[in-house]
């Protein structure tokens, strides 16, 4: 299914995009109510950008990726993709051979790089695995192979190898190599370094970088660390409960957040200096996430919002630009000036 909506410098626009997964119950299965995962999600990736997806855990996050990439079928809503021949398909609605043809454009990278790669398959194997579905020639595929390990910072001669071989750091180069093997344009990157020691996560988030200006990639980066994401990602979005409350520019995210919820979020962000660290205010939430299968009315956020208000309760906010260039879901967000946490 194709669309011709999507302006120049935008390669996806995600709009109010939705993912229930039904619970049930008996010995016929019969739906009693819905895991709401994701909430009517809306966002735009552009062209050669990293857009960065934080929030708790069961916040949603994962599941948009999966989404994205079709891994789950859509519940609801459009997931407009500009492909490389110009022509624009709503990945939510396209059919099984649409998906097939538009694969290669669009690739992951998953969390933990030990369960991701076949154990009993040699590293040619599980690169070369892609470009044999695409029909390259299997004579080209060795060369090809070995320019992607040295891509990615490893030795050519290691595609004899197995899996077992390679440290966490090593595996999730493989992991990329494999993501890069068709050439894609997108690159959902799921906690992609969140099972790796802190210098070598920052070394694959380097590597990823110095990818995405060599090949002009977009990525999605999901994370729960917040220190990271300010370093790769151009803009961030904040989840919380399947839902997006807040996106923009990531240095104006840090220095001066809109949402009650970010301001939680990166009050827990350590610094570097001692003194700096002891002498931040940490905003501590109250309650823990609620059911996603039972949310609470009006804003989601309400049960542990310092400034939730009656109308918070009972009406439900939407995700609103400001002039500061965030937006933000939040009935309170034009006329509260939250403090800088930094």
């Amino acid at each position: 299914m194709t669309d011709t909506s999507l302006a120049p410098d935008i390669l996806m626009d995600v709009a109010d995009l939705r993912k229930h997964f039904p619970i049930t119950s008996g010995f016929f299965g019969r739906q009693t109510g819905a895991v709401r995962a994701v909430d009517g999600v809306s966002f735009q990736l552009r062209k050669g950008e990293t857009l960065g997806l934080v929030g708790e855990s069961g916040s949603g996050k994962s599941t948009v990726a999966r989404l994205m990439l079709r891994a789950f079928p859509v519940t609801d809503g459009r997931i407009s993709f500009r492909r490389r021949n110009g022509s624009v398909i709503d990945l939510a609605k396209a059919s099984g051979p649409e998906m097939r043809e538009v694969r290669d454009e669009v690739q992951m990278i998953f969390q933990d790089p030990y369960s991701s790669l076949n154990p009993r398959l040699r590293l040619l194997e599980i690169i070369g695995e892609p470009l044999i579905n695409k029909g390259i020639a299997k004579s080209e595929i060795e060369d090809r192979v070995g320019e992607l390990l040295k891509l990615v910072g490893l030795r050519p001669e290691f595609m004899s190898r197995y899996p077992h071989a390679f440290s966490g750091g090593q595996r999730q180069r493989i992991g990329i190599a494999r993501a890069l093997a068709v050439n894609p344009t997108f690159i959902a990157a799921d906690e992609a370094v969140s099972a790796l020691d802190v210098s070598v996560a920052a070394q694959v988030v380097n590597l990823l970088q110095d990818l995405q200006d060599q090949f002009g990639l977009t990525y999605l980066f999901i994370t729960h660390d917040l220190s990271m994401v300010e370093h790769i990602a151009n803009r961030i979005g904040v989840m919380y409960l399947g839902r997006l409350v807040e996106i923009a520019d990531t240095r104006s995210l840090f220095d001066k957040p809109r949402h009650p919820y970010t301001e939680a979020l990166l009050s827990s962000v350590p610094q570097p200096d001692p003194r700096a660290n002891a002498a931040k205010k940490r905003i501590i939430l109250k309650g823990e996430i609620p059911n996603a299968a039972k949310p609470p009315s009006g804003c989601v956020f309400h049960p542990r919002c310092p400034y939730a208000t009656d109308l918070c309760k009972q009406v439900e906010p939407v995700l609103e630009a400001l002039p500061s260039g965030n937006a933000v879901r939040c009935h309170r967000a034009a006329e509260l000036d939250l403090a800088g946490v930094r």
